[in-house]
Formats: structure tokens, C-alpha cells, sequence
């Protein structure tokens, strides 16, 4: 089954990230902003992430509805991002930054859930997901390590003109995206209406999923940040992104055995274990370089392998025309509220607590998830779970 273009739209969304997660932080210190301020803005960055993904999934179920795709929505969400983070370069103030930030993150942060549906519609076995996914991963690491070494040259200015150029890689991507049929929304065994699946199990396996990547919000916002000054080159932090990634791609290519080994309850809690015993190495030996290597190893599990077993959790859970909803709803809660709370904390832990304490605050939160998660999680996944 031919998935290239998939494949080719994942590896410039993500290529996007690769600038956007390890480096903006450091464009936005660059201008100018405080460690609060940059916790703030990128809340705002991650908020959008709570909005958007509901809003454009029920115009795209709608649009599904009716035409059998949504991809015009996905390749419109991709010009739009690409205009409105062009305004960057012309902002200067707190507010004008995080406005236009807002603006161009409700339509980057649109298109995700939508390719993830799409994506799952198109496999036919869908635990080959991660054989596709993983071009994502590939164009994480392109990213990461070339704007690393450019950086060591041009210093973070040439963040921003670097991000043009990935959203216009994005957009011509965009225009190969060709869908594949939709689930049937009329086949009684297949149609699970959205209110029928948020029950206390589900709610609670989301909020597990909401303080999983709150975990991960300091990650996001600080660490390579953390690493400069600890000693680290741009070089080396770029070096040091790419390894998680690395590790992560090996993950999605043995997904497939993985998940077809294992239940996905018992999967899903040694993720969160994962994350914890990350977090508290990386905020006790940040100075050790073979540590800190190990930690972003680790992202293969915490979030590669946890990914995995979410899409195939949430593909299970909401199916018929209600698919691309429960991907947004996945995506908003857990990406969005975890990420959005985590990073607006982070900024107030970083200055006025400490930055190993940050790292020990989300250790000591994912040990009380893998306890529960010990516990219960099998209790919440039994309807899903094979």
C-alpha cells in the first residue's frame, strides 16, 4: 500500500517541531524574554493545542461527512501557519509575539489529529503505524542537529528564518496528500458516538495522559536551555536531541512486534515508569554527559513507545466519522492542557524554586502515575485492550 506521501508530510511537520521544541526557547531568549516569559508564551504555544484541534476536528468530520476527505482543511491549516509565522519577523513585544504566536499555532496545531486519522484510515493493518510515523522522526532529527550546528555560526538568530523554511517544505508537502477511504459511519459495529466512550475509565485514562506530558513540558520548554548552562555546546544539544530521536525511530520500527507481544495496559505503565526514573536523572546528574545521554535514550519509551500505544488505545476507542474528533480530543487534553499547565509552571519552578528542582518535580509526579497506573490502568483499558 503506497503511504510515501503520509511518510513525506510527516517528516516536514516534524521537521517543524525539530526547531520549534528543542530551540525556540532559545530564539525567544535571544530577543530578549525572561525565563517566566518564555514559560508564559509557550503555555500560549501549548494552549492552542486544548482549542484548535476540537474546533478544526468537528469542521473536518463535517467536511469528511459530505466529500469522503478532509485534506483540503490539512493543506489550507498548512498555507495559513506558513503566513501568519512570517509576522515574526516584524514583532517586537510580549504581546504582539505571543499574539502572533497564537494565530499561527491554532492552524499548525489543526493538522496533526487530522493526519493521524487519516493515516490510520489508510493502513490496513494499523500497527504499522510506526513504520510510517517514523519519517516524522527522521525529520525531528534532520532539524535538530543541522539547526544545532548552524547555530554554533550564526548563533539562535538563525532560528526563526529556519522555521520559514520547514512551513514551506510543509506546504509543498501538502499538496501530495492524497486521503484514503474513511471508516464507515453507518456500520452499527463501528459507530461509537463521542459521549458514549467519555466515561469515568476513558476520563481518567486521559488524565493520566494530561500529567504524562505535563512531565514532559520542562523537556519541551527548558532543557536544551538547561544543558547551556551546564556547559553544553548548541552542537551537543542538538547532538543530544537527535539521540532521543534516534532511539524513538527504533521504537516505531519495532512497534509493530511490540504491541502485538504485550498488553497495551502493561505497556502504558512502563512508560510512565520510564518517565519518572528520567526526570530524576536528569535533574540529579545534568553535568554527566553519558547520563544525560541515557535520559534522552529514553524518549524511545516515554514518548515513542507511549505514543504508539495511545493511537492505537484512541483509534479503538472512537471509529466512524468520529475518529478525527477523538484524535483532537486525545491531542487537546494531553498535548495541549498537560503541556500548556506544565509549561506555565515551569517557568515560576525555574526561577523563583530551582532548575534541578523542576526536573525532581516531575520525576516525583510520574512516580505517583506509574503507582495508580500499577493498579488501575488495567481496569481502564480492559474494554480496548486485546
Amino acid at each position: 500500500m503506497r503511504t510515501w506521501h503520509f511518510s513525506n508530510f510527516y517528516f516536514f511537520y516534524f521537521a517543524t517541531i525539530g526547531i520549534i521544541m528543542p530551540y525556540w526557547s532559545l530564539y525567544l531568549n535571544h530577543i530578549g524574554f525572561s525565563a517566566k516569559e518564555i514559560g508564559q508564551l509557550m503555555a500560549i504555544f501549548l494552549f492552542t493545542k486544548m482549542i484548535a484541534p476540537n474546533i478544526w476536528a468537528a469542521i473536518a468530520d463535517s467536511v469528511a461527512a459530505k466529500r469522503g476527505s478532509s485534506l483540503g482543511l490539512l493543506k489550507f491549516a498548512a498555507v495559513a501557519t506558513l503566513l501568519i509565522y512570517s509576522l515574526m519577523a516584524v514583532v517586537e513585544s510580549f504581546w504582539a509575539v505571543g499574539a502572533v504566536m497564537l494565530g499561527y499555532c491554532v492552524f499548525w496545531n489543526a493538522s496533526l489529529p487530522q493526519l493521524e486519522a487519516a493515516t490510520l484510515n489508510h493502513l490496513q493493518d494499523k500497527r504499522q503505524y510506526g513504520r510510517v510515523r517514523l519519517w516524522g522522526s527522521w525529520g525531528f532529527i534532520v532539524t535538530v542537529l543541522g539547526l544545532g550546528v548552524l547555530m554554533d555560526f550564526s548563533g539562535p538568530s538563525s532560528i526563526l528564518p529556519a522555521g520559514g523554511v520547514a512551513l514551506v517544505a510543509l506546504v509543498i508537502a501538502s499538496l501530495f496528500m492524497r486521503d484514503g477511504s474513511i471508516k464507515p459511519a453507518d456500520t452499527p459495529q463501528q459507530t461509537v458516538r463521542v459521549f458514549e466512550v467519555l466515561n469515568w475509565r476513558v476520563m481518567t485514562l486521559l488524565a493520566l495522559c494530561v500529567l504524562m506530558q505535563l512531565s514532559h513540558a520542562p523537556l519541551q520548554t527548558f532543557m536544551s536551555l538547561y544543558l547551556l548552562e551546564y556547559g553544553y555546546t548548541n552542537w551537543q544539544v542538538g547532538l543530544l536531541w537527535t539521540t532521543g530521536v534516534l532511539f524513538e525511530i527504533v521504537i516505531f520500527i519495532y512497534a509493530y512486534k511490540i504491541l502485538h507481544r504485550f498488553r497495551l495496559s502493561h505497556l502504558l505503565t512502563f512508560t510512565f515508569a520510564v518517565a519518572a526514573l528520567r526526570w530524576v536523572l536528569v535533574a540529579q546528574y545534568p553535568e554527566f554527559p553519558v547520563v544525560v545521554f541515557l535520559t534522552q535514550a529514553m524518549h524511545a519509551i516515554t514518548f515513542g513507545l507511549y505514543h504508539a500505544v495511545m493511537m492505537q488505545l484512541i483509534d479503538r476507542l472512537f471509529v466512524g466519522r468520529y475518529q478525527i474528533r477523538g484524535q483532537a480530543l486525545y491531542s487537546s487534553l494531553s498535548y495541549g492542557l498537560g503541556g500548556a499547565v506544565g509549561s506555565f509552571i515551569s517557568g515560576y519552578i525555574w526561577t523563583d524554586i530551582g532548575k534541578q528542582e523542576l526536573f525532581l518535580f516531575c520525576g516525583v509526579l510520574m512516580i505517583f502515575v506509574s503507582v495508580f497506573s500499577f493498579f488501575f490502568v488495567h481496569k481502564l483499558t480492559h474494554q480496548v485492550s486485546r
